[in-house]
């Protein structure tokens, strides 16, 4: 056992190249251990090539210069190790994964509409804006989970990451260059982290690889999302602080400005702050019992510990607390909840926005989402079971030291703290989509599974050779599995935005579309209903409201011809979820009564009942009809109400029509009308009424007595699925 303790090449090396210097480490007993470095041995010579006073490099005058820089940096590439060449090379590779991801598995953003939102606060922040504009009414063009206010959109989360995106929108035209950045920086910096935590480099490049290989990060490379920044964020803020404590014991005479260990804690609290003012929960989580170590062993050099990585926290502390102030008009109030306060950590009633239904969250469901989270980590990390068993025996054969145990802690205290965090639930059962994203909330648990577990990967194939070649095999025909299964199912999902997009880029001139769909935000259920930050695109987007709304769209944009877009309410909730959609011309409707068609498809699914409700200002009547036959009917809309009539036995009715909610309404008043119609199935395998559609009919009475109704005159494009909306409302002919 001897040889698999003896991580750092020990005294083979050493006699192997005389002249190389092998660093061992003094992390012992929870001790920090001075971070390595990437040369290929420990000698000063590469320093000393610039030191030539008197040689023939300062003896060319200012031509020494470039020479000098030259030679430098030619020594300095001949001293990076074979490792440090390897993580260069898997680098790369991540790159050139994410701009496969981005343009080829996601061009039109992934199913994850919280890509949108982020291109939107990029796009914005590129333009030299903050906010993104409002339209008029405001309502009507609201982006996914925004507040309209001031004739501006307050967006959900902070600029920290969106500046990024805009930075290298700026820089080249595009998204896919910084996230390739961020890729090889996230392998890069992994690697750098394996190094500060072990002081050894087949450890450290391992647990690079298995991140870069990792089906999550593989994904997560190619999206529009904060998790992977963050991550980058919080490993530089380990880096720096591992690095602190190592010189937190050095004589206070060499802690002054000049102190590069110094600038490292400062950098620490810079990155620290910034991932922070992103994600603040997985911030304090995370790294709250390291950095409680970090001080704990500090000993003398802990005011200075604190102090330097303080001055790195001011500057991302000052940016929040001056962005909160602008969005929400308080400096400790952050946008997220500005849209829903019911949004939050804890339990009881949770929203995602105010219409959204109540959600009991309890702590079983938070339970069971972390569960599910770790149970998918067990496939989406890189061989995340076989790792685990690997962390847990470095673990008990105090192989980690006591920063990677504190990381540990870390990963446990964080599991801990989302089991009251609704959010997390929320994507694993309600909407579902981490079965075909993979587990992004838990990104940091997996960050500190690979180097604990590539610790102990590296004894095992150091100890015997066989298992480590047994549990590679596992690792890679596991990562294997669930890329075979993931990119097959998001190819799917980026099919039908593909096919919805053709439609859409074939209408002629500038088009002005109304999305009808619930709830009532852009960029939500697909992320090409969405708006630039001037609402200036030759698309223009809106969400269908009903009458008065949807009026004064038209007429603040009476220079585009105006069109509905329907698709389903599940629409890419799964691959194999209705996504048929089509276009449908608008025009006004104006006369004493308006009289739309109604058509309602069969059931795709075997179904045992349906209904159809009709909603006015009066109330709610359900219609029980026949879900194997097509049903037809109309819709006779006059100033005093609403009717559908033409609905008997013969064309689909099944049962006799009952109120379910009845008001009194002034009768012939001026305004905009309530007019919908909703579908609700109950199919034959679940036996659980569910609802399938709905559509408005945006319907005003003018002063004059006149009706005017928004309405389709006919379907002009469609998707070649045929699970589209079942409920068809147009002009009567």
């Amino acid at each position: 056992m001897e040889s698999v303790r003896d991580d750092r090449e020990g005294k083979a090396a050493a006699a192997a190249d005389p002249g190389r210097t092998v660093t061992l480490p003094t992390e012992r007993g929870g001790e920090a251990a001075r971070p390595a470095t990437d040369d290929a041995d420990g000698d000063p010579r590469p320093a000393a090539v610039g030191h030539a006073s008197d040689g023939p490099l300062n003896a060319g005058g200012p031509r020494s210069g470039p020479r000098q820089l030259t030679t430098a940096v030619a020594t300095r590439v001949r001293a990076v190790s074979p490792t440090g060449w390897y993580v260069t090379a898997l680098a790369l590779v991540a790159a050139a994964i994410a701009l496969l991801v981005k343009y080829l598995l996601f061009p039109h953003l992934s199913v994850n509409n919280d890509e949108a939102l982020y291109r939107l606060q990029a796009q914005t922040l590129a333009s030299g804006h903050l906010f993104p504009r409002a339209g008029t009414p405001a309502g009507s063009f609201a982006p996914w989970l925004a507040v309209g206010v001031h004739g501006h959109y307050v967006l959900k989360y902070t600029p920290f990451v969106p500046a990024l995106f805009a930075l290298s929108l700026l820089a080249t035209g595009g998204f896919g260059p910084g996230l390739a950045v961020i890729a090889a920086l996230a392998v890069v910096v992994t690697y750098r982290l394996g190094l500060a935590l072990f002081e050894d480099r087949r450890v450290a490049g391992v647990a690079a690889t298995l991140l870069a290989t990792s089906p999550l990060v593989v994904l997560l490379d190619g999206m529009l999302l904060a998790y992977l920044p963050v991550l980058v964020m919080i490993e530089l803020a380990v880096i720096g602080l591992l690095r602190g404590v190592a010189a937190a014991r050095a004589p206070a005479t060499r802690r002054g400005w000049r102190d590069r260990n110094g600038w490292a804690l400062v950098v620490a609290g810079l990155s620290a702050g910034f991932a922070a003012a992103v994600r603040p929960f997985d911030v304090l989580t995370l790294l709250a019992p390291l950095a409680v170590w970090a001080l704990v062993t500090a000993r003398g050099g802990r005011w200075w510990l604190a102090g330097r990585t303080g001055i790195g926290l001011a500057l991302p502390a000052v940016l929040l607390l001056a962005f909160d102030a602008a969005a929400t008009g308080s400096p400790f109030r952050l946008p997220f909840t500005y849209l829903e306060s019911e949004d939050k950590i804890g339990f009881g009633v949770r929203r995602l926005y105010p219409t959204d239904r109540a959600h009991h969250f309890t702590l079983l469901d938070g339970l069971s989402s972390v569960g599910l989270h770790l149970f998918l980590l067990g496939g989406w990390a890189c061989g995340g079971v076989v790792l685990l068993g690997c962390a847990i025996g470095a673990l008990a054969r105090r192989r980690i030291g006591g920063a990677g145990v504190m990381l540990g802690i870390g990963a446990l205290v964080f599991l801990a703290g989302y089991v009251a965090f609704w959010g997390g639930w929320n994507a694993a059962f309600l909407w579902g989509g981490i079965r075909y994203l993979g587990p992004f909330y838990v990104l940091p648990v997996l960050a500190v599974l690979v180097q604990l577990g590539a610790r102990g990967l590296v004894d095992l194939a150091a100890w015997r050779p066989r298992l480590g070649v047994g549990a590679i095999t596992v690792i890679a025909g596991l990562t294997c599995l669930v890329l075979a299964t993931a990119v097959p199912a998001n190819m799917t999902l980026t099919r039908h935005d593909r096919d919805l997009d053709r439609i859409v880029d074939a209408l002629p001139g500038r088009p002005l579309i109304f999305l009808s769909v619930d709830p009532l935000y852009l960029m939500h259920p697909t992320s090409l209903a969405a708006n630039p930050p001037g609402l200036d695109g030759r698309v223009l987007w809106a969400v269908t409201r009903g009458g008065g709304p949807d009026e004064a769209v038209l007429a603040n944009n009476a220079h585009r011809p105006a069109y509905l877009l329907r698709i389903p309410a599940a629409y890419n909730r799964t691959p194999d979820a209705p996504a048929g959609a089509r276009l449908e011309r608008l025009a006004n409707q104006v006369g004493d009564e308006v009289t739309l068609d109604v058509t309602i498809d069969p059931s795709h699914d075997p179904a045992k009942a349906a209904r159809l409700v009709l909603t006015t200002d009066l109330g709610d009547i359900s219609y029980p009809i026949d879900p194997t036959r097509p049903v037809h009917g109309q819709l006779v809309i006059t100033p005093n109400g609403t009717t559908l009539r033409g609905l008997t036995a013969s064309t689909g009715l099944r049962g006799t029509p009952r109120w379910l909610k009845h008001e009194k309404a002034p009768a012939g008043k001026a305004g905009s009308r309530l007019v919908s119609l909703a579908l609700y199935t109950t199919p034959t395998a679940s036996g659980k009424e569910q609802w399938v559609d709905r559509e408005l009919a945006p319907t005003v009475v003018g002063r004059d007595g006149k009706v005017t109704v928004l309405a389709s005159t006919g379907q002009v494009a469609a998707t070649p699925d045929p699970a589209a909306p079942p409920i068809h409302l147009t002009t009567a002919r």
